[in-house]
């Protein structure tokens, strides 16, 4: 993990020890709950004060986003680099279709470690859609219903009458 940083050792430990209580996935508390009591406990008897604890778990915040930032640019470079290398084979493959297929009658061809052979296959070709018959022929739909929130927010500020719908007051956490 890359580090904005530093943590003191005792508090880095403590909040893995917290964090470890929990499921990566979907949150949910893995251990007993004397567990998850003692790890907790461990962690706000590192604190002097209240508000040094909140600073520490915004800076661990804080470097996870920066891993984060640094995990995703590295998703980002691998996902080039393997787009990069199926042109590669992609042009490896006409290359060696073009040049070998008549030149070798379509036999196959032992080159070292590789053997270059054309299999027979089978494709449908449709030439005219339009003349093929209804039996065929496979209809799809897809439905989706949308619900414009935003609509109904306005009607109920505007006054009219929706009883299936409210307007929630919420607070959210912003950190900067």
């Amino acid at each position: 993990m890359s580090n904005i940083y530093e943590l003191p050792k005792e508090i880095d430990q403590a909040l893995l020890k917290y964090y470890n209580c929990f499921d990566e996935e979907t949150g949910e508390l893995i251990v007993e709950e004397e567990m998850f009591k003692k790890a907790e406990k461990d962690l706000f008897e590192l604190q002097n004060q209240k508000d040094e604890l909140l600073e520490w778990y915004l800076k661990d915040r804080s470097n996870r986003l920066s891993d984060n930032a640094g995990l995703q640019n590295e998703i980002n470079r691998l996902q080039l680099r393997i787009k990069t290398n199926n042109k590669k084979i992609e042009r490896v493959e006409k290359i060696v279709d073009y040049n070998f297929a008549e030149m070798f009658n379509w036999k196959a061809i032992n080159f070292g470690s590789f053997t270059v052979n054309y299999k027979n296959s089978e494709a449908t070709v449709i030439e005219d859609e339009s003349m093929i018959p209804d039996k065929y022929k496979v209809t799809e739909t897809k439905v989706t219903i949308k619900i414009p929130k935003a609509e109904i927010k306005k009607a109920l500020k505007s006054g009219e009458k929706v009883p299936w719908a409210i307007i929630q007051k919420n607070k959210t956490l912003s950190i900067k």
